[in-house]
């Protein structure tokens, strides 16, 4: 199950209240740091999108979050997968430029109804 939200659905301070409260550590798995890397991003700008950036869906059955946010240097949108399993630590699954085709804009994903943009 997938929770889309809305950028004005909660307030700021309490997107990250599950996601941090009790936490006392983050940790950036390997595969996340090989995907920013691939993607020409460095460990602050993750950590960047993810003090900066915007829950933008929730996937409770995972425990895991979608944050979006922009790269402060080059504009560019940033998703950061971030679990939270642990009742310690917060891990950071992944990290990624959403696909054009797929999100019509950083914070939302195209509808079924935008599909034709999807190239054949």
């Amino acid at each position: 199950m997938t929770e889309h939200l809305d950028s004005d659905s909660k307030p700021h301070t309490n997107q990250w209240e599950d996601l941090f409260v009790g936490r006392e550590e983050l940790r950036v798995s390997d595969h996340a740091l090989r995907e920013a890397h691939k993607e020409g991003l460095r460990g602050r700008d993750i950590i960047y999108i993810i003090l900066t950036g915007t829950v933008v869906e929730r996937y409770p059955d995972r425990r895991r979050v979608l944050i979006a946010g922009i790269h402060k240097n080059n504009g560019l949108p940033i998703h950061i997968v971030c679990d939270y399993t642990d009742v310690k630590i917060v891990v950071v699954v992944t990290v990624y430029i959403p696909n054009r085709f797929r999100w019509a804009h950083p914070l939302r994903r195209r509808t079924s109804t935008s599909s034709k943009l999807l190239p054949q």
